[in-house]
This record gives structure tokens, C-alpha cells and sequence, in this order.
């Protein structure tokens, strides 16, 4: 009996902690998941939650109400719904994933489509998306068997675990503090948001020099863009994201991100400049396109960007009108060029003149460990 009595006590005393800790987590909110207590000092400033994409995003995908829909990689992220609600109608989500491959893309879509009567999507679609090398995220991994079941993706247990703990007892140092940091987060509509950049950026010692060249150093010399070898099953997997589109009346809008022109001569630097420009035909083989690469006065000038290739959100309006071709709106014939099969070869061929040379051997010799990356 005194077992027993002693392994009820225990049962009822760790699920009181396990609960309190919950309630404590779920109140404090670090990562903006319910947002149901917001106190100013306390946690209205929230830790990075972009960190979790599918946690984050797909339960708002599945409540529906979404009439359009923003995908591809991070580049498409930092684009705001405002403009696509402005020039389409409706309700806009951005359903960007980080650093994604066209599998984990597909997915999501398909994902999105079935709780969404979706009536137009904006691809943006990343070359880095196209590596047969690029491994696919722990994060879409965690889900993958979710999604492909059209099943729920919960977060209950952010709230009851130790870690979010430790979380939320930092958001309330951080809100608490004189000079509060600001972290990068997702919206409820899915935008992401660099509110770090945004506070470094009034900082005397901010250098955009360095902030570009640091992605140019993860993108090519560690990370993406190594070992890149263009892959034909994601172009496969988009060419069916098309057709669904063209069967379910859905009105496709496929454009190219644009990228800071250290970045573009950075691919024919490091040798893909073959790669990016099969990568450029094959997907004109499946769908018009409108292409922001190469050199242009938006592309020119830093101040555009965060980095070598995510743009500030204020870019937002001339990229729509500019993908969705607003006939009603003024549209810069000097900025996105629009692909079709009967000019891509001369498109190439005015990029291929564009080219730069730079020193990207000396680039990756910079010591940038204190730069903050994307």
C-alpha cells in the first residue's frame, strides 16, 4: 500500500511540474506560437521562431480562408502579402521554407491545396532548390509522413519541455532589459521578418559589405552551393505543382528572386554559371517565367538588401506588380525580364554579358566569424 501511495505521490508531483511548466510556457509564449498574453517588458518581444517552419505554418495553412498562396525558399519570405492581397484580391499566405528543396515545396503545396480553395500561387522559385545535394531539412523530415497524410501538425509540445523553459525565462530578461535584442520571426501570415537586421542596421558599425560577403562565404564555399549538381526530379516534382495548377484552375505566377550582382558573378566564379542557365531552360520548357537575376538598378544596389540575397520587405511592391504583371500598373521594362521559349537563348546571352569577374578566393579568406549570417 505505501508503494503504491508513493508512486501516486510521485505521479501527481511531476505532473504538477510538467503542468506548471506548460502553463508558464504557453503564458510567456517565447516563440509567438498563441500570442494570448502579450505584456510590453515582459514578452511582447519573442525569441527567433522561424526556426520552425511546419510547426509554425502549417496549422494556419490547415484553418483555410487562404485565396493565394506564396511559395519557395527564403528569398520569397522576406516578401509581404500586402501587395499580392492588393493586385489579386483575398487573403494571401506565405508559405516559405527556408533553404527548401523542391520535395519538401511540393508537399507544403499540396498540403496547402487541400484545405485551401487556393486561386493563385506565386512560385518563387531558387535555383539552390535544384542541388541533388542538398539534404532535406530536419525540420520537413520531422513532418514529412504529417503532411503526405494531410494529417495535424500540433505544438503542444513546445510548451512542455524544459528548453522553452530556459526560453522563456531569456524573453523576460531580453523584454525586461534596457536595449531589448530583436530576433527574426514569422507573422501569422507567414512572412518572415528580420527584425535583427533592422536593429543592427542603426548601429554605427553595421557594414553591408560584410553581411554580403558573409553569405557569399555559407553559400559557396560551405553550404548550398557546394558540390551543386542539377537536379532533374526536382524539376520534375515542380513541372506536376504546374499541371495541378493548370487542371484546378489555379493561376500560376513563377518568378526568379532576385540576387545582389556579387552573387550573380559569384556563380560563374565558382563554375555553376552551366548549371544556373540549364536550370534556367528547363524550367522555361514547363512555364513562363519572370527572371529578376543578372544586372539591373535593383540588383545594383545594396541598400535593396539584407544580404546577397534576401531583400528588404519594402522591395515587395515593384517584385508583384513586376511577377503578376499588372497591366493597370507602371512596370520597370529594366527590372525582371520575362522568359518565355522563344526568347530564353537571348535572354542567356544578354546575361552571359553581364558577368563580372570577382576575387571570391579572397572573399572567403575574410574574417567574418562575428558576422551575423541570414
Amino acid at each position: 500500500m505505501n508503494t503504491v501511495k508513493w508512486v501516486r505521490t510521485w505521479f501527481i508531483i511531476v505532473l504538477g511540474i510538467f503542468g506548471t511548466i506548460g502553463i508558464f510556457n504557453f503564458i510567456i509564449d517565447p516563440y509567438g506560437f498563441n500570442k494570448v498574453v502579450v505584456v510590453d517588458g515582459i514578452n511582447k518581444i519573442k525569441e527567433d521562431n522561424t526556426r520552425f517552419p511546419f510547426k509554425f505554418k502549417i496549422p494556419l495553412i490547415q484553418k483555410g480562408g487562404w485565396d493565394n498562396l506564396m511559395i519557395g525558399t527564403s528569398k520569397i519570405g522576406v516578401m509581404d502579402t500586402k501587395p499580392v492581397n492588393e493586385l489579386l484580391g483575398g487573403r494571401t499566405f506565405n508559405l516559405s521554407l527556408p533553404a527548401s528543396t523542391v520535395v519538401s515545396q511540393y508537399d507544403a503545396f499540396m498540403y496547402a491545396v487541400k484545405y485551401n480553395h487556393i486561386k493563385n500561387v506565386i512560385y518563387g522559385i531558387d535555383f539552390l532548390s535544384f542541388n541533388k545535394n542538398l539534404k532535406l531539412s530536419d525540420n520537413y523530415l520531422q513532418f514529412k509522413d504529417t503532411l503526405k497524410a494531410y494529417k495535424s501538425i500540433y505544438n503542444y509540445d513546445i510548451y512542455f519541455n524544459f528548453d522553452t523553459l530556459k526560453t522563456s525565462i531569456k524573453t523576460i530578461r531580453n523584454n525586461s532589459s534596457p536595449k531589448p535584442k530583436m530576433y527574426p520571426y514569422f507573422s501569422t501570415n507567414g512572412v518572415r521578418h528580420y527584425a535583427n537586421f533592422i536593429q543592427l542596421s542603426q548601429s554605427p558599425n553595421f557594414n553591408m559589405r560584410k553581411r554580403i560577403h558573409k553569405l557569399l562565404q555559407e553559400f559557396f564555399r560551405d553550404w548550398v552551393y557546394v558540390d551543386y549538381e542539377f537536379s532533374t526530379k526536382e524539376m520534375y516534382l515542380f513541372s506536376k505543382i504546374v499541371a495541378y495548377c493548370h487542371t484546378h484552375n489555379i493561376n500560376l505566377y513563377v518568378y526568379i528572386p532576385p540576387m545582389y550582382v556579387d552573387h550573380f558573378y559569384a556563380i560563374k566564379e565558382a563554375g555553376l554559371k552551366d548549371a544556373f542557365e540549364t536550370f534556367k531552360r528547363k524550367l522555361v520548357e514547363i512555364t513562363d517565367y519572370v527572371d529578376f537575376t543578372g544586372v539591373n538598378p535593383i540588383s545594383e544596389d545594396p541598400n535593396n538588401f539584407w544580404d546577397s540575397t534576401h531583400l528588404r520587405i519594402e522591395t515587395t511592391p515593384m517584385i508583384m506588380t513586376s511577377v503578376i504583371r499588372d497591366k493597370n500598373r507602371k512596370i520597370d521594362k529594366h527590372f525582371g525580364v520575362f522568359v518565355t521559349k522563344k526568347n530564353i537563348e537571348e535572354h542567356l546571352k544578354n546575361q552571359a554579358q553581364q558577368y563580372q569577374k570577382i576575387d571570391l578566393q579572397e572573399i572567403f579568406n575574410e574574417d567574418l566569424k562575428d558576422v551575423i549570417s541570414f
